[in-house]
């Protein structure tokens, strides 16, 4: 017997149903994107304001670490403004907060803005999960992946449309916001009436939840998803201008294939999931590291672009599948289950760039993001099915794949 992770409603074919709440969660998203696309100009702030890695990388963290915040403390905020109001209230601060990136000549102003959409954006992040599967039920897991696979194609448009600006002498900043106007517009245009679930549960204290063991592993687990994913996704660009040798436009546009491939990974999650069954995540972690080792090895621009498409496609699945199994966790209700997810998501989120902002500063960027290939290996041993006894009882295999 072999037991492993499978999303259960992947499994059994159970799909969810688009309706206007979920369109308008997709459109959501697609803001959450524009306030974390920074790392599309990240080469531009640091060379017009002579921006060190750690405060390069800063421009991201305030991401993290409002998500480290909304996770412990998020709940109470909800409670007090309700669901609705805190989903509405974060899609205007995250356009506000890139708005005010965008008009900012200092870094202080820079960080303000980008502190202000990351807080918003971790609202975005602590919501999410919950109104999926409260809304979708047993068909979450392929909900959830499509909300976050569609917005990389918002990824798409700006890495493409800014890089153009780029490319053609013009200033990244009036594209940038231009762009964040017409998607925020969209989302009000299809979300205007649309009623969010307000949370009929009384969550628990979050931190209480970290004592159980079936909360604390697959928490550990959305963590180490992040922490491969997220820091190639804020690093790629610069990675493509400063070590590949692509100009500012060419590396912003570049930079699209991690949308792209986002995308294309996450809605094929359902077959992937039926081929390589209790194997997915060890097979997307395996993945992952091959591609970061091709941007590293290179030779040449291609190889290194090559290696940022295939280091995408192997990061799609692996938050969805994290958090789909921190959500059959018996005992704790959906709103707190979001809570820690934005929990787990901060820290990775804080930790992963900065680190290789540190790591730029001492041993230079090229080198810097072999820390991802050795947590993606840790990943491949970690999430590979186990032998179990076959004397071992039925109910010991929930969520099990038997083979």
């Amino acid at each position: 017997h072999q037991t492993g992770w499978i999303p259960s409603d992947l499994m059994q074919g159970t799909s969810f149903s688009w309706d206007r709440l979920t369109a308008t969660c997709v459109l959501s998203f697609c803001v959450l994107v524009a306030g974390l696309s920074v790392g599309i100009v990240l080469g531009e702030l640091r060379d017009e304001f002579g921006l060190s890695g750690v405060v390069a990388a800063a421009h991201g963290a305030g991401f993290g670490v409002s998500l480290i915040v909304m996770g412990v403390w998020g709940l109470a905020l909800v409670a007090r403004i309700g669901r609705p109001a805190a989903f509405w209230g974060s899609v205007a601060s995250a356009t506000g907060g890139v708005l005010l990136l965008c008009v900012g000549r200092s870094p202080a102003v820079t960080l303000l803005g980008t502190t202000i959409s990351g807080a918003a954006c971790a609202m975005l992040v602590l919501l999410m999960p919950s109104i999926v599967a409260d809304h979708h039920g047993e068909g979450r897991a392929a909900a959830f992946a499509a909300i976050n696979g569609f917005p990389g194609l918002a990824g798409i448009a700006f890495s493409v449309v800014v890089g153009a600006a780029m490319a053609a002498g013009q200033s990244w900043r009036w594209p940038y916001a231009l762009l964040t106007l017409a998607v925020a517009a969209a989302f009000v245009l299809v979300g205007r009436g649309v009623r969010i679930p307000p949370s009929s549960a009384h969550p628990r204290p979050v931190l209480t939840l970290f004592r159980r063991p079936e909360i604390r592993g697959p928490w550990l687990r959305i963590v180490h998803a992040v922490m491969v994913e997220f820091p190639i996704g804020i690093w790629a660009v610069v990675y493509l201008k400063e070590v590949g040798g692509a100009s500012s436009g060419a590396a912003a546009i570049f930079g699209a294939l991690w949308g792209l491939c986002l995308f294309v990974s996450r809605m094929l999650m359902p077959r992937s999931v039926m081929r390589f069954g209790a194997s997915s995540s060890a097979v997307a972690f395996g993945i992952s590291a091959v591609g970061v080792l091709l941007m590293w090895s290179g030779p040449g621009l291609g190889v290194r672009v090559l290696g940022l498409a295939v280091v995408a496609t192997g990061c799609g699945p692996l938050f969805p599948l994290a958090v789909d199994r921190l959500f059959h966790a018996d005992g704790a209700d959906t709103v707190s289950l979001g809570a820690i997810t934005a929990l787990a998501s901060g820290v990775a989120v804080t930790v992963g760039p900065l680190t290789l902002g540190v790591l730029a500063d001492q041993v230079g960027l090229r080198n810097s993001i072999l820390v991802v290939p050795v947590l993606a290996l840790v990943g491949v041993v970690t999430s590979r099915p186990r032998h179990q006894p076959a004397s071992m009882h039925t109910d010991d295999l929930a969520g099990a794949s038997v083979g």
